[in-house]
This record gives C-alpha cells, structure tokens and sequence, in this order.
C-alpha cells in the first residue's frame, strides 16, 4: 500500500500519525518493509501463477542514460573475464498434486511464527563489548564481542552494529553462551563496544516470501524432490560394491550407509552421539565427487557446516580451490585464506573477478571525491557564478554515472558468486543461505541436510527442492528439535518438527519397523563405557550404542577430586535450594545450584583441561559462565543445553536448576519424559556431550523420586543412581576457595560485609524481618552515600493485608529504599562483590542453610538476573509509591497469567483482584500500569 494511502486509512481509523511513527511502528515489530513509497507487508510475495504475464505488464520507463553508459561497460568488462550477466532461466521442475496445499501451508506456519515474534518485538538492541578481530580478508572481517543481554537470534541473521552513532550492517556467524561472532564489512571499524541490533524477523519473512513464490512450483525448484521428505515410501535398493578407499576409515554400520546414500531416492541417516556422523557423510560427499555429481551440502549451524567441510577436505584434498565452495561467514577461522586452497566463496569470487572488483573500489573511490566537491558549491547554491553552476552540473553529471557505475558493478559481482557455485562441485551453506539471492534457483543432483534434525520441516522442503529428489537427509531425532515461539496447529506440524518426524521416521523406529531407506550408526566413539551405557538404556533401545574398544584406553586429561568416576551425581534435595525467574518474568535460575558450581571449580584439585557447565536455562547458563576464569575461557564454557548442542567435551557439569522451591510446577523439560519428548531429547543432549566424566547437579526428589512413569527421563535417573559415584552438596564446598557456608550469626556477618560498602540489593521473601533492624544504621550510611541512584533497594513480601512488616515499616521510616513485592522467589542479598543466599528469609528468625559467594563477575551476573526493569512499575534502584488512597505503598505483582509471569503495581486494599486484573489486562507490560498515580 503507498505510504499517503496507509496514512490517509490510519487517520480515518481515529489514528493521528506521521511518516517516521510510522517508519517507526513497522520496522519495531516487524510489521512491513518500506519499498520505494510504498509498504509491503512482511513475508509477502505473488506466487508463480499469479504473476503478469510479460505481453500484460506495463512498460517500463526508459534507461536513463549514465545507466545504459554504465550497463554497457561493465558488461564488456565481465565478458572479458567470461562472467555471463545473462543468465537462462532454468526450467520448472515437476509439482505434485499435493505440494501447492503443502507449501501454503508451511508459508501460512512461517507466517503465525512471525506474528508471534512480532509480539515480542522483532528489533532488540543488546549491548556488547570486550570486541577483537578473530580473522580478516579482503572481503569481510570476523569479530567477536561478548553480549551484556540475551540475544534471542539465529546464525546468519543480519543484523546491525552500532558504535558511537554510526551502524554497519554485520551478519550473526556464530553464537556460543554470550559470545557471539560477527561478520562485518572491511572497511569497517572494529568497536570494543557496541550496540548489536537483531532483526528477528529476516529468516523468518524470507522463507515465508520463497515459499509463497513456489507454490506452484518454479523455475530451478523441483517441488517433487521437495514433496518427497514428507514420506518413507522408499523401497530397499540393491547396493553396490565400493572401491577401497571410499571406505577407508568406515565401520560396519558407516558402510552401509554410504552404500544406501549413494541410490537414487531419499535416504535417512540417524547419527546418535558420536557415532561419526560427520565421517560418514565426508565419505559420501568424497564418493559423490568421484562420480562427477554436483552436491548441495547444507547444516542448519555455522559451525555444523565447517565441521563437515573440514571432514570432507581430509578426506579429499583436491577439492580445495574452487571445487568446493564455503557460502556464508565460517565460524571455523581456519577456513579463512586457507594455504592449501580457497574454499570461501568471497575469495574465490575476489580472485575470480579482481578485475570487477578493483573496479568498484575506484568508483566508490571517485564517488566519495565527487560528493566533497560537491559540498561547498551546495552550501552557496543560490550565489554561484555561471561558471560555477557549470561545474557543479558536470560534477552532478559525473556522481551519476559514477553512481550507476557501482550500482552495475555490485550486480556483476554478484553473477560473478553465482557462477563459481555454477561451476563448484561441491556447494556447502548453512541451510538458509538456499532461499537467498546467490543460491536462488541453482540445481543440484544431490542434496544433504546434515543435522537435519535441528532444521525446520519447512526449510528442509527449500533445501530439497534445489536437488533433483536424491536427497540425503542426516540427524538424530531423539536430541534437541527446531525452537519455535507460536503454538499452533500449523506452526508445531511444520516448524516445530524436523524431516525425521514429518515423515513418520521417528515413530517408525519406535515401533521397531524402520523405513528401509534409513541407516543407523550405532558405534560411537565419544563417551566412555558408564556414560554409553546410561545414554543407550534411556534413549535409543531400539537401537543400542556400542562402545568403540579404544575409547576405554584413550588417555585421561582432566582430572578432578569429585571426579571419582565416569558418572558423579551431585543430589542437592536436602538443600532445598530456591528455583527464581530472571527480572522476575523470565528464564529461570537457581543461585544456589550456581554457588556449588563455583565450589565444584575452585577445588584446588582440579584440573580439567575440557571443561562444559551447561543449564537447560539461559538465565543459569549466564550465572555459570560468569564462574569461569578467564584464562581457561578457550578450554571451558558455560552454554544452554540447546547451544551446547553438536558439542562435546572432557567434563560436562549439568545443572538442572529446577528445584520445586519457588518457581512452579517443573518445567515440561522435567516432566515430558518420554522418548522424543522435549525433556528426553534436553537429557540425551546434556548427557552425551560428556567424554570422560559427566556430573548431574539435581533435586532428585523432584526430578526422580516423585516420578510416577517409567519413561526415559526415569530410566536415566535410575540408571545414574546404579551407577554413580553420589556426593553430598556440603562436601563440595569443604575445599571450596569461593563459596562457603555461613555458621554463627548470620546478622554480624552482613553487618561486615556492610562496612564500606557501595551498594545492597535484598530480596526477602515473607517472614518476620527480625534482623533487619540490626542492620538499618549500616544500610542508612551507604543510602546516604548517593541520594541519585538509590544505592540501596531491599524487596520484601508484604503481609497478606498488604502492610509492611513492622520492622520493614521501621527500615523505611529510617530512609531506607524498601520495596514490596509478590511473590518474591529469591532470598538473597548481592552486597558489592558478594553474593549471599539461603533457604529461608536471610533476615527471618530461621534463615536455614545460608551460602556466602565473594566473587565480582557472579555478583554482577546475579544484579542483571535479578534487575527488576521498570516500565509498567518501579524497578531495582528507584523508590516506590505510596497509594493516594490509604497511603501504603503501592505492590509490585509479578502474577503468572496463561502460563507467563506479567508484572502490574497496585495496592492490596484499595485495589480487588478483579479490578486489578481489568487494569492489568487492559495496561499490561506493554502499554501500562496498575495504580499509576
């Protein structure tokens, strides 16, 4: 719609609004691009069969003339290099009957996602810092920074980097924990610190605009390939005998999957853990080459394609420089100006139309020349002489051809890319990188989704389509699936389920009547025999794991006291540890869990030169990495589950988090134990990225012990406790140089670490506050300190009158920042660098277990954990109100509605529940507030 229209529709709808609001209000949430003067919904594109047909479309305005100039010499500039700018259209594959509903339907589940992450906000703008240049060619530089907030973005999304006012646009190559990797232009600067603002939206609208153009098939797309993942109709083939040295290296099981690979039709490839997945699909690409195939090799993950690049190029050497072609940013920066050959497509494309290239440096060159000559003849435009406005046209004639110049010099470059995959043998993008412009109707006899169990069901269709219905599809559906946000019918069938499930592989398996085009790897060589054991019982008894005989000689690098063997639990059920959302709202935590971490890697007797601390929750997975010391940052990490996925290391520690204290019921990662379920796949991922030794940190009277069915969550559990070295969570503490647990008076010790101190944050949960009075003379001193940014904030529950406690009602009276709040999860106290928690109210007569943890980083993570934002009511460090009415002070609620927390501010008295439910309904996080006054 043009952009007077919508305006003109939005003023008669009651609506007042200008361009930028507008401008504004689209790009925000992701509503509609701006495309000359006009908006264009997101992920909207006219199918194929809707199109104009040429002899109907209107006739386009003539060439100005700098263009014609421009088009004219830059395409005799490529044709002296053979780059064609005139590509055949390819012809439109076959189209099966069924694959207009089924590409409507995938669109229409792109589509519901993208709405719903347009609710959430599709920009964010996260802080970053600590950047430094990991790699750099001539075409792009790789950065790497470490995120102050949680990112919430995929790999490959584009995104934009803002320092000091000025923004470059970047691409996502890699996100691990908080750090993230950046691809960035190479004459751009190099930031310590930024802004990085993510478009959540891009690959979403992308996919949902290509499949709306393929409905009814088109050109360079075989739909037939594409239809064919929905089934395993396929019938056993007869294999052929292989040469030697396509097998070389290859187990039993390997084998056999290379043969089946190598027959027309779609093949399954289930890769458990460490099976040597990666291998196996090295071998086939090697063999594929040899019979002179083209082979598309896709990975949902940066990472997961340069792990198979480098596999496939060990394996065959001489497909370096130019027979396999790297699309995208690599996270791997090895394969960066590689000596023993290019394999990036941006320097095979520089090498390959250098000339092009330094061609569009000297325009861009004279271009810049121009516009400062330019400048000042501008500023005086309404006194220049007759000469002078002689120059300045000729100067303005020149800025236009040399603008078309680059505008044609940008698109040659680009069929300069094309042409290398034209002419690539092998072709490896993350799986994305098929609906874009460089891959957009290229065809392919094979096509391979590796890890194919993280890709959604409808980009595998887009992936399969650019292949002729030889298609290899890889993965293990019994560990983590896509992510999606949206709950509906159309957005679980299609983006919540990988290939595998759509096509029915997993539940075939299940019933032990396998497809007869699937392949199962069953020897694995990563974990050692406990770890197998307990890994193969829960997850895959329809299809054993079996040890490979050197895994129980490989040498031993880590080593630890708590160590004792390959499986440790640590059973914190008698700590009755507190479970909390992050800000009150999200992501769950548990301080506790992350104070026995810290004890766990300070033990003087540790030596792990592998380490992973993984949590199924970001908020923890934040905590945990803030305990890693920064010199042993490039040997351990701390990362969800979920990023901690195609992992693996030495030791993992996995901290469950969830404790049933707090924050309730269980996660469904707890409780949907069955195989295939969200928390049987979260448990084989956590478990099996483990090597040598694999330590669960669990409540288990919640996780275990109170389990009712016997699904594969229970036999894991079980199986530990068989076999498992248990220690009790004091014990880890004996040796711990960081957290300790607190004896003798409670009060005193806060009133030391009180002294001198810059700022307190508490967070009481209901109780008789019977020490805080103690303690008010010391926390008036630091109030008083700064009376801008209120140095101290203690949150406390009120009575269930909605009075504060007398001694919190004393505490206020003295000046002291008092703030309640309901419920409040957490009991703790962050005083500078020291963090404290216990099981009780840490000020109440019966604190119960109390553990104090000095230690800057995590008491910094535990402040942004626990920050309340304000918005809707005052957050962490900014005073209360008090209501106009009865003059109590105003409540924060932190209410659980459809399953998610929603904050609103309000007075227990003056306010019912059904009045401040209407008020939070109709203000809510997003528009307003309760009680506001």
């Amino acid at each position: 719609m043009p952009q007077t229209a919508l305006l003109a529709t939005l003023r008669q709808a009651g609506l007042r609004t200008d361009s930028s609001d507008l401008y504004l209000a689209c790009a925000t949430h992701g509503l509609a691009d701006l495309k000359g003067d006009s908006w264009i919904p997101r992920g909207w594109a006219t199918p194929v069969a809707e199109t104009t047909p040429a002899s109907a479309q209107p006739r386009q305005s003539p060439q100005p003339p700098a263009d014609r100039r421009a088009a004219t010499q830059v395409r005799r500039l490529a044709s002296s290099i053979g780059i064609s700018m005139d590509e055949p259209s390819p012809p439109i594959g076959p189209v099966p009957a069924q694959w207009p509903q089924v590409a409507g339907q995938a669109a229409r589940a792109l589509n519901e996602e993208l709405r719903a992450v347009t609710d959430r906000r599709t920009l964010q703008d996260v802080p970053v810092s600590g950047g430094f240049v990991v790699a750099e060619t001539t075409s792009r530089k790789l950065m790497r920074f470490e995120a102050e907030g949680d990112l919430g973005v995929s790999e490959g999304a584009q995104a934009m980097l803002v320092a000091e006012g000025t923004p470059v646009d970047v691409e996502v190559v890699s996100v691990f924990g908080n750090v993230v990797t950046l691809s960035l232009p190479p004459e751009a600067k190099t930031p310590t610190k930024a802004a990085l603002r993510c478009d959540l939206t891009w690959l979403l609208s992308s996919q949902s605009k290509r499949l709306r153009e393929l409905v009814n098939g088109g050109p360079g797309f075989n739909a037939e390939a594409a239809a064919a993942l929905l089934t395993t109709t396929g019938r056993a083939t007869t294999l052929e005998d292989l040469p030697p040295e396509a097998l070389d290296g290859l187990n039993h099981g390997q084998r056999y999957a290379v043969q089946l690979a190598l027959t027309p039709g779609v093949t399954w490839l289930w890769g458990p853990p460490g099976t040597g997945k990666t291998t196996t699909v090295a071998a086939l690409v090697a063999e594929l080459c040899r019979r002179g195939l083209r082979v598309l090799l896709t990975a949902p993950t940066n990472a997961a394609i340069d792990v198979a690049i480098q596999s496939t190029l060990k394996r065959l050497p001489g497909l370096a420089s130019g027979a396999l072609v790297r699309l995208g940013q690599p996270s791997d920066a090895s394969l960066i100006a590689r000596p023993d050959g290019h394999v990036l497509i941006d320097e095979i494309a520089a090498k390959r139309g250098e000339l092009l290239a330094k061609a569009r440096v000297r325009q861009g060159e004279r271009i810049r020349t121009l516009r400062d000559r330019l400048k000042p003849l501008e500023k005086r435009h309404a006194s220049l002489t007759a000469d002078e406005q002689a120059i300045r046209l000729k100067l303005e004639r020149d800025l236009a051809d040399a603008t078309a110049m680059v505008r044609e010099l940008d698109s040659s470059l680009h069929f300069v890319r094309r042409q290398v995959c034209r002419e690539a043998q092998v072709v490896a993008a993350t799986s994305h990188q098929v609906v874009l412009k460089t891959l957009k109707e290229l065809s392919f006899d094979v096509v391979i989704l590796d890890e194919a169990s993280m890709t959604t069901t409808a980009l595998a269709l887009l992936v399969a389509g650019a292949g002729t219905g030889h298609t290899i599809v890889t993965g293990d559906f019994r560990q983590l699936p896509p992510v999606v946000i949206a709950d509906t019918p159309d957005t679980q069938d299609w983006l919540r389920r990988s290939p595998f499930e759509t096509a029915g592989v997993n539940h075939a398996v299940t019933r032990n009547n396998p497809p007869h085009r699937l392949a199962a790897l069953t020897q694995q060589y990563r974990m050692r025999h406990d770890i197998n054991h307990i890994v193969s019982e829960a997850f895959y008894p329809e299809s054993p794991l079996l040890t490979a005989p050197h895994v129980a000689t490989r040498p031993r690098s880590s080593k630890a006291a708590w160590a004792r063997g390959e499986l440790v639990l640590l059973d914190t059920s008698t700590l009755h540890a507190r479970t909390a959302r992050k800000q009150g709202m999200s992501s769950r935590y548990n301080l506790m869990h992350a104070q026995l971490a810290a004890g766990l890697l300070t033990d003087p007797t540790v030596k792990l030169s592998s380490l992973g601390v993984i949590s199924p929750f970001a908020a923890q997975a934040r905590l945990l990495e803030s305990l890693l010391p920064e010199a042993k940052l490039e040997e351990w990490a701390a990362s969800t589950v979920h990023r901690f996925q195609g992992s693996e290391r030495d030791v993992i520690i996995y901290d469950t988090v969830d404790s049933g204290i707090g924050v309730r019921p269980l996660h469904r990662w707890f409780t949907d134990g069955d195989n295939g379920g969200d928390g049987a796949r979260l448990l084989n991922v956590a478990a099996s990225r483990a090597r040598d030794h694999l330590l669960v940190v669990a409540a288990l009277n919640q996780l275990h012990h109170s389990r009712t069915t016997r699904d594969a969550v229970r036999q894991f559990f079980t199986k530990m406790l068989e076999r498992s070295h248990i220690i009790d969570w004091e014990s880890t503490l004996h040796h711990s140089s960081v957290t300790r647990r607190v004896s003798g008076s409670v009060t005193e010790l806060l009133a030391k670490d009180l002294i001198g101190a810059r700022s307190v944050e508490m967070w009481l949960p209901r109780a008789p506050l019977v020490e805080l009075p103690a303690l008010i003379p010391s926390l008036k001193l630091i109030a008083e300190q700064d009376l801008q940014t209120e140095p101290v904030t203690i949150w406390c529950e009120p009575d269930p009158d909605g009075y504060l406690s007398p001694e919190a009602t004393q505490a206020k009276r003295a000046g002291i920042n008092m703030r309640p709040c309901l419920p409040i999860l957490e009991s703790s106290a962050v005083i500078d660098d020291v963090v404290w928690t216990s099981t009780g109210s840490l000020l109440g007569p019966d604190p119960g277990v109390v553990l104090r943890t000095p230690h800057p980083a995590f008491a910094d993570a535990v402040r942004r954990a626990q920050r309340r934002r304000p918005g809707v009511a005052p957050g962490s460090r900014q005073l209360g109100d008090e209501c106009g009415r009865c003059s109590r002070s105003l409540i924060r609620f932190e209410v659980g509605r459809r399953g998610l927390p929603t904050v609103g501010w309000g007075c227990l008295l003056c306010d019912s529940s059904k009045s401040r439910q209407s008020r939070d309904r109709a203000g809510g996080e997003r528009q307003g507030s309760w009680g506001r006054r």
